[in-house]
């Protein structure tokens, strides 16, 4: 494989600048337009550097690394040096100074800012490139989504944060009412005292926030995946918003580790992609089409080179390929580019110009690609910007990578003496330029004209009839040159404590706030303030330049402003030409629920791009959830029962009382005229009647909803504190349809209205209201009339199982199996002994008394007999 001397090019000018790592103060030689941070992304890939070096094979001019070139700490030369060596092992070049020229080209890419390396591969590591630790290094996964499960935190041994973590989600879960109160800590106690709980435990508020947010969603809290996962399932899956959907959105949001494809293929390449070799390629700086295919062969070869994996040393001291990884070519500054051309990202023509410029770099990856498997044999992969590296893309100047919009025409430069400021991009200066726009107008409306002098509402001339002199202009005005915001060049400690208090009347507890703004004590409203800091300050962004038409505003469009839909359709438009294709990156703000990620994960799927992600942003560096102190929960003890009552005077608090999470209670089926009613009954802790539900079948809708209302009212009003006697004596002999017999209830056997049997059998349940239960079935009906005396229905007066009126799951297995109930009898039955046995067995039957123990008639008195 030959190399050329490669073409010189603009050279950037060096100089050595002092830089601050890890506490020490170091000099270093860099591109003097470079960030203090741009450098700082060189000298920390330089530090992870492999080590490994063929001496043994290397030509003249590669074996001696003593004296490399000394530009950001030698890292691009010693690079270049092992790239070279260890192609020449190979046999790629064909003569040793092919290998000189090829150091040189991939250097000189480094040095003016062409290229950028990922991470360096050691020779036969088969392991995650970015991790620290080879050995614990976790390995990426591509699966099918639906073998996926979420890892429930309140699993057997889990730790007590995580119990206390799925405690919230819990208390979210089971909440009643409306979802945004059930997920305010304010309006649910019972997920203030889990959230308390959980803080006590040691979980971060972003941890305990997440817990409601998935509880919110009636999901449990669970735990974020530990490692890389590329899964695949089928598109329609997915756009539908099935069961896959919800894993794959929760998944992704929980933890962000978690990439999803619509085919095995595309999941398969992502996830080799994870241990690929790459690089990114400056298209904005490379223009030319001899230079670019130049840079590009280069670049593949260097990739190449690291992407074989294992080499065994022989006799002869030569080196043996063992296996061979993909690549990774990205592309960077393709969104740029199409500024400096006055394209609109979100335009067809832009569109199209990008795809263009791809398929430029894809056809001369896969010719590069081809020369070197023709000299090695090896076959190779071009995962055309399928990585998402962003310490790679802040090493090219912070550029868009693949399919990503542009940051935006506000970028920082730093001064000879270490000062940040905010200059104009290079890229809106060209697309200023190329669209005879005025770059000046454009400056002032990004950057501001750093004065206050002519600014509407705040001038110079406001200020001085506000009590300000020159000295205080003077400060302010030398301060706007390095603030973000106006109100800091107003600061107390720009103008001096002494004006502030003494001409604007400012206290001492108001100078000691925070949030002092000196601008709203001198008397300016907020649409003032920011009318003069857009003034002064500049709006950062030409989106709402006035000078500008709506076509040229759309070109200048940062990254924050570029739409989601837009975003999509240019990864449509790029991803035909890579392997592995471009992960559409989904944004979501830190508050927005997993449910929103579903619903945009299906527009993503539905735009048609091959692959997506959802990123959720991290929480604020200052967030804190504020968690109330929940009032405690009181218990009412029965009041001591009385011999006497002449007088009861009720004081009700007005304060609703609120029902216990888990709440005992009962289920009466019944049969009124015909009619099925449930009675559902819910129980405070100490047995009090808090709720109840009556259900109806067979009725119409309308009559249904009354029903369910109506006991929602009761139920309010138990709440409040009204007696159910109060209820009971009120609703007890109305007579409506249906009414009739009742059965299904052992006490109520006839009722006037669904009403009348209702509270009838809360009256004889809670209250103990023996009057109101019916056992004979013709004591009572709906009319009114009796239907004589009938026979006592037999009743079971032996021991019975606890479990018949104890639920099992509401005690959760607390109830030993062996309890039993032992029945008092209810009804009386006659205590007369009988002459002929001598049981207390003589019971009355018609006009005779009979003994149920020998059987033997006794006649009453009075029935003629002696």
């Amino acid at each position: 494989m030959r190399f050329e001397i490669p073409p010189t090019m603009a050279e950037s000018e060096m100089e050595i600048r002092t830089i601050d790592r890890a506490g020490a103060f170091i000099e270093v030689v860099a591109p003097r337009h470079w960030t203090t941070a741009r450098i700082d992304a060189w000298l920390d890939w330089a530090d992870r550097l492999a080590s490994d070096y063929p001496i043994a094979t290397a030509p003249a001019g590669l074996e001696d690394v003593a004296t490399l070139d000394p530009l950001l700490g030698g890292g691009p030369d010693r690079h270049a040096h092992r790239l070279a060596a260890w192609g020449h092992a190979l046999g790629l070049f064909d003569k040793p100074a092919d290998a000189l020229n090829f150091r040189a080209a991939v250097f000189d890419l480094m040095a003016q800012g062409l290229a950028a390396p990922g991470p360096s591969l050691a020779f036969g590591a088969r392991v995650h490139p970015l991790h620290p630790d080879p050995a614990r290094a976790p390995q990426a996964e591509a699966t099918d989504i639906a073998s996926q499960r979420f890892t429930q935190l309140a699993t057997p041994g889990a730790s007590i944060i995580a119990e206390r973590l799925n405690a919230v989600a819990e208390a979210v879960r089971r909440c009643e009412g409306d979802a945004g109160a059930c997920a305010n800590l304010a309006d649910n106690q019972a997920l203030a005292r889990a959230a308390l709980e959980a803080r006590a435990a040691g979980a971060s508020d972003e941890d305990i926030f997440a817990a409601m947010c998935l509880g919110r969603d009636d999901l449990a809290a669970f735990e974020p995946l530990s490692r890389p996962v590329y899964a695949h399932t089928d598109r329609a899956r997915v756009t539908s918003g099935g069961a896959d959907a919800s894993r794959a959105a929760a998944l992704a949001w929980r933890g962000g580790n978690l990439t999803l494809a619509f085919s095995t293929q595309d999941a398969e390449a992502l996830r080799r992609a994870e241990i690929a070799p790459r690089a990114a390629l400056n298209i904005l700086a490379l223009r030319g089409d001899d230079q670019l295919k130049g840079a590009i062969r280069t670049l593949v070869t260097a990739l190449a080179i690291e992407g074989f994996t294992g080499f065994c040393s022989t006799p002869e001291a030569a080196y043996v390929r063992r296996d061979h990884r993909p690549l990774a070519l990205c592309v960077a500054g393709v969104a740029e580019r199409l500024v400096c051309e006055g394209l609109a990202y979100d335009s067809a023509e832009g569109r199209e110009r990008a795809r263009s410029l791809c398929a430029l770099v894809a056809a001369s990856a896969r010719a590069a690609a081809l020369e070197i498997e023709k000299i090695t044999g090896a076959p190779s992969a071009q995962l055309t910007a399928a990585v998402d590296d962003p310490e790679m893309a802040l090493r090219l100047g912070a550029l868009s990578l693949g399919a990503a919009p542009w940051l935006g025409p506000a970028r920082l430069a730093e001064s000879a003496d270490g000062k940040v400021f905010a200059v104009l991009d290079a890229a809106a200066l060209a697309g200023l330029e190329r669209l005879n726009l005025d770059v000046d107008a454009a400056r002032h409306e990004v950057l501001g004209r750093r004065t206050l002098e002519g600014a509407p509402a705040i001038d110079h001339e406001a200020l001085r009839a506000k009590g300000f002199t020159e000295l205080e202009l003077g400060a302010v005005e030398a301060a706007l040159m390095g603030v973000t915001r106006l109100d800091e060049a107003f600061a107390p400690a720009v103008i001096g404590a002494g004006f502030v208090s003494d001409v604007l009347g400012a206290s001492d507890d108001a100078l000691a706030d925070a949030n002092f703004n000196t601008l709203a004590l001198a008397g300016f409203n907020p649409e003032e303030i920011e009318a003069a800091e857009r003034f002064a300050l500049g709006a950062g962004t030409l989106a709402e330049a006035s000078f500008l038409t709506p076509e040229a505003r759309a070109v200048f469009l940062g990254k924050d402003e570029t739409a989601g839909e837009a975003r999509l359709a240019m990864t449509n438009a790029l991803q035909a030409f890579t392997d592995a294709p471009p992960v559409a990156a989904l944004d979501l703000d830190f508050t927005a629920l997993p449910s929103e990620a579903t619903k945009l994960q299906a527009r993503a799927a539905e735009s048609g791009v091959r692959a997506l992600t959802i990123r959720r942003a991290r929480a604020p560096a200052d967030f804190r959830l504020d968690i109330p102190i929940p009032t405690p929960i009181e218990v009412r003890q029965p009041e001591p029962p009385r011999d006497r009552v002449v007088e009861r005077i009720i004081e009700v608090d007005r304060s609703r009382r609120k029902l216990p999470d888990r709440r005992k209670g009962y289920i009466q089926k019944a049969s009124v005229g015909g009619h099925k009613v449930y009675l559902h009954t819910g129980e405070y802790d100490d047995g009090e009647l808090g709720e109840i539900f009556i259900d109806m079948h067979k009725e119409g809708a309308a009559f249904r909803s009354l029903m369910n209302n109506f006991a929602i009212a009761i139920s309010i009003g138990l709440q409040y504190g009204v007696p159910l006697d109060e209820f009971v004596d009120a609703f007890v002999f109305t007579r409506f349809d249906p009414a009739g017999p009742v059965t299904g209830n052992d006490s109520i056997r006839s009722a006037t209205s669904i009403l009348d049997y209702a509270f009838r059998e809360l009256g004889v349940s809670y209250l103990g209201r023996a009057d109101l239960a019916n056992l004979d079935p013709g004591e009572l009906n709906a009319d009114g009339l009796g239907r004589g005396e009938a026979e006592a229905l037999e009743r079971e007066t032996g021991p019975q199982p606890i479990s018949r009126f104890i639920s099992k799951g509401f005690s959760r297995g607390a109830a030993p199996d062996n309890l039993v109930y032992l029945p008092t009898p209810t009804r009386a039955r006659a205590a007369e002994v009988c002459p002929s046995c001598g049981d207390m067995a003589l019971v009355r039957k018609g006009q005779a008394l009979i003994c149920e123990t020998c059987g033997v008639r006794q006649p009453r008195a009075g029935d003629g007999e002696a």
